[in-house]
């Protein structure tokens, strides 16, 4: 946004909780330094952030500043090997035509670097894709549309990125351990491409990348993605509220905004964006309120995560929201929750694995700042 005057209507531009780009999108100078560095160097990576932090609007935005050509797998869905394998050629396919000269040898030499998988160029409304009929063996048609995609790279003496995210759920496939080393297979090979790997349970990653048994150990760089400081935060809506309003906001406001989100990139936009509506700059009343009915309107889709939960696991995530507990294992907490030292024990690692609680400075406490005041404050 470059007017001078911002209109209420340019909240959810200014302030996007899809994917952020341009000028909505903050700060991130140190990480993106770091992410281009490692791609330029074809360091393949695990991009480690709790849900809804912005990893794509991060690699998203790196792609763009860096000018190389970058597709996005979801493995959201996936439920076998089949379901991953197409999963990878819908993008492959599509990624490929953004490394191709506008030649038509070109394209006869594209095809004949896929032609054991009988490609066919198809023309769809979102432009040319290679599509891939290859007999139903997933594993190893995994294997080759990677390397193929490496070689076509190599090839037309291009770069690319691909960014495979909710990579975790590879794990709770039949053929796991097949499907993982055959991506392992094709990202050591890898000259010209460059993978990134990311996903809403960060314990599920480490255990993927990080336990010598799995196929992926050790295979990628690990990047923790942290929140935004709040110096950045300040500058950005500073900004963003002198052109709204010609003034900045408070500095109790500010506290606020960023006290009630913790810095939550997704809440922090989803807050403002409902401030930045309004006709006058907030105050920090307003600003809490704003809090409130958010957290209040959205409690159907905050409680998702705790409905599941058991008993045992929703009374710690309770008494988590009240206060972080550095001795979680400890007789003080045992009597907080009137449940035995295993019990604890056995919730603690279910909340870890679903990233609903973390450690941060020792403490134990919730991920989530809007489950955190749902439960504290609207149960």
């Amino acid at each position: 946004m470059t007017a001078a005057i911002l209109k209420s209507e340019d909240a959810t531009k200014c302030f996007p909780t899809g994917i952020a780009r341009g000028e909505a999108f903050i700060n991130r100078h140190v990480e993106r330094n770091q992410l281009q560095k490692n791609i330029l160097a074809n360091r393949h990576l695990v991009l480690m952030a709790p849900r809804r932090y912005g990893k794509t609007s991060l690699i998203t935005e790196v792609a763009s500043e860096i000018n190389i050509p970058f597709c996005m797998v979801d493995f959201m869905t996936v439920h076998d090997d089949l379901t991953v394998r197409d999963a990878l050629y819908e993008k492959v396919g599509k990624l490929v035509m953004e490394l191709l000269p506008p030649i038509q040898q070109a394209k006869e030499k594209l095809l004949n670097i896929f032609g054991s998988m009988k490609p066919e160029l198809a023309l769809s409304a979102f432009g040319q894709k290679l599509t891939f009929h290859t007999p139903s063996n997933p594993i190893s048609n995994i294997v080759d549309v990677l390397l193929k995609l490496d070689e076509a790279a190599v090839h037309f003496d291009k770069r690319a990125i691909i960014f495979i995210d909710e990579m975790q759920q590879i794990s709770f496939l039949k053929n796991a351990s097949s499907i993982e080393g055959s991506i392992r297979h094709a990202v050591e090979r890898s000259r010209n491409i460059t993978y990134c790997f990311s996903g809403s349970s960060r314990h599920l990653l480490r255990k993927m990348f990080g336990d010598k048994e799995r196929p992926l150990y050790r295979l990628c760089h690990t990047f923790e993605l942290e929140r935004i400081a709040k110096e950045h935060y300040r500058q950005s809506l500073n900004k963003l509220a002198l052109e709204r309003w010609a003034e900045h906001l408070s500095s109790e406001s500010f506290e606020a905004v960023l006290d009630l989100t913790e810095s939550h990139p997704f809440y922090v936009n989803a807050l403002c964006q409902v401030l930045w509506m309004e006709k006058n700059v907030p105050s920090m009343t307003e600003v809490q309120e704003t809090w409130r009915n958010y957290v209040r309107d959205n409690r159907h889709i905050i409680s998702d995560d705790v409905i599941g939960l058991s008993l045992n696991q929703k009374k710690v995530l309770s008494i988590l929201a009240k206060e972080p507990a550095k001795e979680i294992y400890g007789a003080g907490f045992t009597v907080k929750t009137g449940l035995s030292l295993s019990s604890i024990r056995k919730a603690v690692d279910v909340l870890m694995e679903k990233d609903l609680i973390h450690v941060v400075n020792a403490h134990y406490t919730l991920v989530d700042p809007a489950i955190r005041y749902y439960l504290d404050n609207l149960l």
